[in-house]
């Protein structure tokens, strides 16, 4: 073992004095080299290596941004390997390709992915050689598309999947289509999970043309190309089609449809211009169990499609004059509600969540019959900028028994502090002018129902001090179902918090004073008591 010399001591002194720039530039830490951004790229980067596997791809720049969930890449070109395309011919050019997987907060309430595709082009040995020929021969040399888009939604309160597609074909068409509906579960002849029924809600697809019939039909002969001829000979398969060569008889609905497509198909011959295929669904939608939808003769019939020349929401556009008398007030209850949710979804008229409050106002201070439905509305286009204004007008939908207003509550209950939601309770109660007594009679369960109804919203405007008040009597007077419900009020204040413990105490022993005061000076324990 070497001792520790003296010159050991001076090398080492050496080295610990040497100054920090001989070390050259200062080097990324972990935490810059492992990103967010950087760890998608990658996953990006094995997924199209991936696809590799199955054609060359090449692009000029990949963007991520993780946070907003989308991925973009650039100057794209793949050279795909087809059975027919022997040659390797097919060649695809993309500037642009982008998919967007949505917000990931946003993710918890509904599920979206979308894709984007602008300035595609490919080759005609893309397609199959029958196919290839024919577009040749209408004067196509490549297949140019000027967008794509696809969007997907899975709606997690409701199991709705709604889709939306299109696809602009330079010199061809227009292609829209758009879906909407839930898969439910059914069971088979043993029992066990089974082929599943489809609710459908919304079902359109439309074709616009571009220039491509003027194209395409140079193909056809000339003594097939009038619309009366084209009419004839479409009637004619479609009914073959559905009736099975003439082995059984076409339906109503069956009829009407054929003869209606064929009508605007001829229509369209004239005069290129649009064709829409809606099916027409009531607002609830309807369900398509397995036996119906894998027969296209029942899945017409279910669905009553209908052939018009745009979706029947362009016919359902507002009438601008009901717009012009807003200003004067020269309007009915009825055309404010109408102009409030066409506003609120832009159907009809460009949406404008800001204008409704202002529209609904006279409804909502006037406390009539359509208060409710009016105050829900309101609140449905504050929400995303003042939920305090929100939570108050909620309150009174709630009151009303508005569908919705319990679930607006409660989202708006996780925007707001406890505190503001006790003050903006009460501020209701004052305003309103509630009844806040107990119900006549000495009925318990009677008292109970009321603490129900003010804890949940449901009947009465939400306020937990009455609903808690409410409680404590029933409670006191022996009623079953009183403990769990005041447990489940006390509950609602908990582990949120030092200022909401100390709020909620000083509330709870105000609200205990109360019940107490009013049990005695009341002898609400004679009213109550029952004999054996």
């Amino acid at each position: 073992m070497r001792r520790f010399t003296p010159a050991i001591a001076a090398v080492l002194c050496l080295g610990l004095a040497t100054p920090g720039g001989a070390e050259g530039d200062p080097k990324p830490s972990l935490l810059d080299l492992v990103t967010v951004d950087g760890i998608a790229e990658s996953l990006a980067s094995v997924a199209i290596s991936a696809l590799r596997t199955q054609m060359e791809v090449e692009y000029e720049h990949l963007q991520t941004d993780i946070l907003r969930g989308t991925v973009a890449l650039t100057g794209v070109t793949l050279r795909p390997q087809l059975p027919h395309d022997r040659a390797r011919q097919c060649e695809i050019t993309v500037q642009r390709i982008s998919v967007d997987l949505g917000q990931p907060a946003a993710a918890f309430g509904v599920a979206t992915i979308s894709t984007t595709m602008v300035g595609a082009n490919a080759a005609i040995a893309c397609v199959p050689r029958d196919v290839g020929l024919g577009l040749r021969s209408a004067g196509y040399n490549a297949i140019e598309v000027d967008r794509m888009t696809y969007e997907a939604e899975y709606v997690h309160s409701t199991g709705e999947i709604r889709v939306n597609g299109s696809a602009a074909v330079n010199d061809l068409a227009v292609l829209d289509l758009e879906a909407a509906g839930a898969i439910l579960p059914r069971l088979d002849q043993f029992g066990l999970p089974g082929d599943p029924a489809i609710r459908v809600r919304r079902a359109v697809v439309g074709l616009q043309d571009q220039g491509g019939w003027e194209r395409l039909s140079s193909l056809i002969p000339e003594n097939l190309r009038q619309p009366e001829v084209i009419q004839g000979l479409g009637t004619e398969e479609l009914t073959n089609m559905l009736s099975n060569n003439g082995t059984r008889a076409l339906t109503a609905t069956e009829r009407r449809f054929i003869d209606d497509l064929m009508e605007h198909v001829a229509g369209f011959v004239r005069e290129p211009g649009e064709i829409t295929i809606e099916a027409q669904l009531p607002e609830a939608g309807i369900v398509l169990e397995p036996e119906i939808y894998e027969r296209l003769e029942e899945l017409l019939q279910a669905l009553a499609p209908d052939a018009r020349i745009a979706p029947l929401a362009q016919s359902e556009l507002l009438d601008a004059g009901i717009l012009a008398r807003l200003d004067s007030g020269d309007v009915s209850a009825a055309e404010r509600l109408t102009v409030a949710r066409a506003l609120l979804t832009g159907s009809g008229v460009p949406r404008a969540e800001a204008l409704v409050p202002d529209i609904l106002s006279p409804l909502v201070e006037d406390g009539g019959t359509q208060a409710a439905e009016a105050a829900l509305l309101t609140a449905q286009a504050q929400a995303g900028t003042d939920p305090a204004a929100a939570y108050q007008n909620t309150l009174t939908a709630s009151a009303g028994r508005q569908p919705g207003a319990i679930a607006m509550l409660d989202r708006l209950e996780e925007r707001l502090t406890t505190i503001e939601v006790i003050a903006a309770q009460d501020a209701h109660l004052q305003a309103q002018g509630a009844g806040t007594d107990l119900p006549p009679g000495d009925d318990i369960r009677a008292v109970r129902a009321q603490a129900l109804a003010y804890f949940t919203g449901l009947g009465a405007p939400r306020s937990y001090r009455q609903a808690y008040y409410f409680a404590l009597i029933a409670e006191a007077a022996g009623d079953i179902g009183a403990r769990p419900l005041r447990e489940d009020i006390e509950n609602r204040f908990e582990n949120r918090g030092a200022a909401v413990r100390a709020a909620w105490a000083a509330l709870r022993s105000e609200i205990q004073t109360r019940a107490l005061t009013d049990w005695i000076q009341r002898d609400l324990a004679a009213r109550y008591r029952k004999g054996g």
